[in-house]
């Protein structure tokens, strides 16, 4: 997915300003991407040069006129050829799991911290998202309304609000495998510090089991 692909697809609903575009980002997209006005003004600017969107001056009494945007039929075209093809595996860039991944250079205690002050993180993360779908929700109600856009949004949201369950069990999952295993830490602090395995035998196949499993689990 790139910046002027979802800005097209907002665009191919109604026609926005740019902090419009901004506020739907923040609002209902931040499940699965992030952006900021200084990265959506200079793509609008060049899908209006490439002709698949046109702006006009609205004026607005006591205030600087809006700019407002609309796609063209060669942004319709460029959408819906996009959203028809084949999906691309997203590459996982998630600097947690990076820290995660090198936390035997500090303290158990503070690998448990951390995890524990993620794991906050997202359950305040998982609470607001949940309040935006009760919000969805409502407004539907109210409206007696459906669409597409709607119905899909739905399962957009659905997806987020999976992924913050699952990331939460994991911090769970991995504070109870750290607090078992203190001793790799405690006992050496150097790279060759190693538990006789018999010691975690039982606590590891039940972990990597759960691992293997995920295929067959449900958020």
């Amino acid at each position: 997915m790139t910046l002027r692909h979802a800005i097209l697809g907002l665009l191919s609903k109604w026609d926005a300003t740019g902090y419009d575009i901004k506020k739907e980002f923040d609002d209902f997209m931040s499940i699965f991407w992030h952006s900021h006005l200084s990265q959506i003004y200079p793509e609008l600017n060049k899908l209006e040069a490439e002709e698949l969107v046109t702006s006009r001056l609205v004026p607005q009494e006591g205030k600087p006129d809006r700019k407002v945007y609309s796609i063209t039929n060669g942004g319709i075209d460029e959408i819906t050829s996009w959203v028809g093809a084949p999906p691309d595996i997203p590459k996982i860039k998630d600097s947690f799991l990076m820290q995660v991944f090198f936390m035997d250079n500090i303290s158990a205690d503070d690998v448990i911290f951390q995890l524990k002050y993620y794991q906050g993180v997202r359950q305040k993360r998982l609470d607001e998202m949940k309040q935006t779908v009760q919000e969805a929700w409502e407004s539907i109600v109210e409206r007696q309304i459906m669409t597409p856009r709607l119905l899909m949004s739905s399962a957009v949201l659905r997806r987020g609000l999976e992924q913050e369950v699952q990331y939460i069990r994991w911090c769970e999952e991995t504070i109870a495998l750290v607090e078992a295993c203190k001793s790799l830490w405690d006992t050496d602090t150097s790279p060759d510090s190693v538990l006789p395995f018999n010691d975690a035998k039982e606590l590891m196949e039940n972990y990597y089991n759960a691992t293997l499993a995920l295929e067959n689990d449900e958020a």
